[in-house]
């Protein structure tokens, strides 16, 4: 018989250990949320299965508890190794050159994370960062589940897991992944419940009940239950799906800017798997841009940035004239627009603004960038917006002269590389005025015979600056990489130029206009004296949504286009420039490309952190109240006679103070037990026997007896005792062991 039970028997820290790792990868799932694919899924569970692995070799070798979590934080280090760097020593091992490699790479997430529009790609970078994380958590619930026998504790880290992709997804995550963290926190609790009571080899049997029991089942479903409604509480109060990034600045008081990268942004709105409305507008005659922001700044490493924002003036009412404008022709509007789905410290406004109201208070209007925005982070509101449409002829740009009003940064061409000041000049060689150069380089990107395509995908790398590899030889790209080329030639033959971020015209729906996150979009400015800001649109969009204006799209036509760019056949490899220091990436327009405004728009921390803490609270405190509710339907029980149910509450207080009977001991064995063990007074003790005979009497007397209308009183004085001989400690009290920990197998 002891041999049988030798070879059935299974080691128990082998089972908690494993339990850890299951809960830990059943939260993960979390992320299917906001990552768009499954290739973190296998670098994710080689992390957790490896720190698992240690941890069962450093029990086994016995070593200290400290030096088991080192070492299972330096097997991370050596899977993210393998996993992701190129220099490793051995192919494995993390050498200078592999950690200086993997530092760079999680500096890539950083950028991800502040710009990325959720669902996301799971690139190699957020891959490692979200092994990183898993192989904390892993390690940190092995020290508390296997280390420090307290699995309840490990339910808030698992909620952290959680909370992070709840917070960032615009809608609730997948129903299956609140299943799976259920599930893994309950086998978790399961697992670990018996440690006071368990030996190191446990039956097979026993551990079998103890991890598919019904104790387990049902801490699944309130653990299911609490998952769902933090998925409620956290969709509601996280960042309406956009990753986070800063908090908004204070952006008036001439700052010289806020580093803001937007058209990362656009791909991630492109890319995403659905169409999401963001406004409706109503009483736009003819199609327009709706600019959220314009960009001045050109820097060679980074792209185009914000730069040189003023104080502005107050947004709600009558506005100026923009910088450096004074002819005020076109075509007068009013327009309301009414934001959906759209939140930002940026307010998208037509043409030219003249007059805002009703978005609420905060709003500035900043002549010069033509951008209204706040200094607080809030939701815009319906708002009118009245505004001129400019409409100057072909004619009247070409004769537009005088002083150049306007900042002279908008003229910086430092760090546009010879290549293109070459290419901008041969463009633009038979162009007599600064608006026949911007047609002429609007012209080369939208004729089809120069070969450019829009695509979301840009071409791969060659090696070179990511300005030149677009030009010269990739020349497939979406609007990020039109209008940040575009205006990079305009400052290269001295027109002053700018990139605007915001929104095409849109479709129509009966009287209204719909925009929605298709339609996000970047084109350029030209600066033309009194006239202002004029609108160019490099990106060969072929599904209908460019709205040139009327004095470019004359000069577009196909029957006036002309013979590619003038002189000489452009050459199809000229000379590069060596790469910008840190570009490890310049397909995705890292020197074009400049960070998304909505960064901004993250919430105040604090709700998710209170949300957290009183979830977490409230994940603690669910033992102790099933306890109490336990304890409630047994005294209403008591109440009405029941004798057994007095005696299973006097068993929970004897298991909660980390003693059990054997399933094998009599009534007045437990009893005799219990008064030793915990030597209850003497009324305690007189009131247990009187206990012990109502018992008996309701197991073994014939049926139909009277109830006693004692019992109450018993089971009270019994328990008064029980508490005044052994008081519960308050880590007793949170984790009753008789909630935590199953019953024991039948002998």
């Amino acid at each position: 018989m002891t041999e049988h039970r030798m070879t059935a028997a299974i080691d128990t820290s082998l089972v908690t250990t494993a339990a850890a790792a299951f809960s830990v990868l059943c939260a993960s799932t979390a992320f299917a949320g906001v990552l768009a694919d499954s290739r973190w899924v296998f670098p994710a569970v080689l992390t957790v299965l490896v720190v698992a692995a240690i941890g069962v070799l450093g029990r086994k070798l016995r070593w200290p508890l400290t030096a088991t979590a080192f070492a299972q934080l330096a097997g991370v280090l050596v899977v993210l190794t393998a996993q992701f760097t190129e220099r490793a020593l051995l192919g494995l091992l993390p050498g200078p050159a592999a950690i200086g490699e993997l530092g760079g790479l999680l500096s890539g997430a950083g950028e991800l994370i502040r710009t990325g529009v959720p669902p996301v790609p799971a690139e190699p970078a957020l891959q490692a960062l979200v092994c990183v994380g898993l192989g904390v958590i892993a390690v940190l619930i092995d020290v508390i589940v296997v280390g420090l026998r307290s699995p309840a504790v490990s339910g808030l880290l698992l909620l952290c897991v959680f909370a992070i992709p709840a917070s960032l997804s615009e809608t609730m995550l997948p129903w299956w992944t609140f299943v799976a963290g259920g599930l893994g926190f309950a086998v978790l609790l399961a697992s670990g419940g018996q440690h006071r009571r368990w030996r190191s080899h446990e039956d097979r049997e026993q551990l079998t009940r103890a991890l598919l029991g019904p104790t387990t089942a049902s801490v699944a479903g309130v653990a299911g239950v609490i998952a769902l409604l933090t998925g409620v509480v956290f969709t509601g109060v996280g960042t309406e799906g956009r990753l986070p990034g800063a908090m908004p600045e204070q952006l008036g008081g001439g700052t010289d800017g806020i580093g803001l990268q937007p058209f990362t942004s656009l791909r991630g709105q492109l890319n995403r798997d659905r169409e999401v409305e963001l406004f409706r507008v109503r009483g736009l005659r003819e199609p327009t841009y709706l600019r959220a922001l314009t960009l001045r700044k050109f820097n060679p490493e980074r792209g185009w940035e914000l730069e040189g924002l003023t104080q502005g003036v107050e947004a709600n009412g009558e506005l100026p004239l923009p910088e450096g404008t004074d002819i005020g022709d076109g075509s007068a509007e009013r327009v309301e627009i009414q934001p959906v789905g759209y939140r930002d410290p940026w307010l998208p406004v037509f043409g030219m603004p003249r007059f805002l109201s009703g978005m609420g208070v905060n709003w500035r209007y900043d002549p010069a960038a033509g951008i209204v925005f706040t200094q607080t982070n809030q939701e815009s509101r319906a708002y009118i917006q009245q505004l001129i449409v400019p409409d100057p002829t072909p004619d009247q740009l070409r004769e537009a002269d005088g002083p150049l009003r306007m900042a002279p940064e908008y003229l910086d061409a430092t760090g546009i590389p010879p290549q293109v000041t070459d290419l901008a000049r041969r463009l633009t060689a038979n162009a007599p005025t600064a608006f026949d150069k911007a047609v002429a380089i609007n012209r080369y990107f939208t004729d089809p015979r120069n070969g450019f395509r829009y695509d979301l995908r840009t071409a791969p790398a060659g090696g070179g600056d990511a300005l030149s590899e677009f030009l010269f030889r990739g020349k497939r790209g979406f609007c990020e990489q039109y209008a940040s080329s575009m205006a990079a030639l305009l400052r290269a033959v001295g027109v002053p130029s700018r990139v605007a971020v915001g929104f095409t015209a849109g479709y129509r729906d009966g009287d209204e206009r719909v925009i929605t996150t298709e339609d996000a979009h970047a084109w350029v400015e030209a600066y033309f004296p009194g006239w202002g800001w004029q609108t160019f649109d490099p990106t060969p969009l072929s599904d209908g949504r460019t709205a040139l204006p009327q004095y470019l799209d004359s000069e577009l036509r196909p029957e006036q286009q002309p013979v590619p760019p003038p002189g000489q056949e452009l050459p199809s490899t000229p000379p590069t420039t060596d790469p910008a220091p840190g570009d490890e990436r310049p397909e995705d327009g890292s020197d074009v490309a400049p960070a998304d405004p909505r960064e901004t728009e993250q919430s105040s921390p604090w709700p998710i952190v209170l949300s957290v803490l009183a979830v977490g609270l409230a994940l603690l405190a669910a033992p102790g109240v099933v306890r109490e509710v336990r304890r409630r339907q047994r005294l209403s029980a008591v109440a009405a006679g029941s004798a057994g149910s007095a005696w299973q509450e006097v068993l929970d207080e004897f298991q909660d103070r980390g003693a059990r009977p054997a399933t094998t001991d009599t009534a007045r064995q437990v009893a005799t037990k219990l008064l030793e063990h915990h030597g209850l007074d003497e009324s305690g003790a007189k009131a247990l026997r009187a206990l012990v005979s109502a018992v008996e009497r309701e197991w073994y007397a014939p049926q139909g007896g009277q109830p006693d209308d004692s019992l109450p009183e018993t089971l009270h004085e019994v328990l008064a005792s029980l508490r005044r001989a052994a008081p519960l400690d308050l880590r007793s009290r949170l984790f009753p062991r008789s909630v935590l920990q199953l019953r024991p197998a039948s002998p």
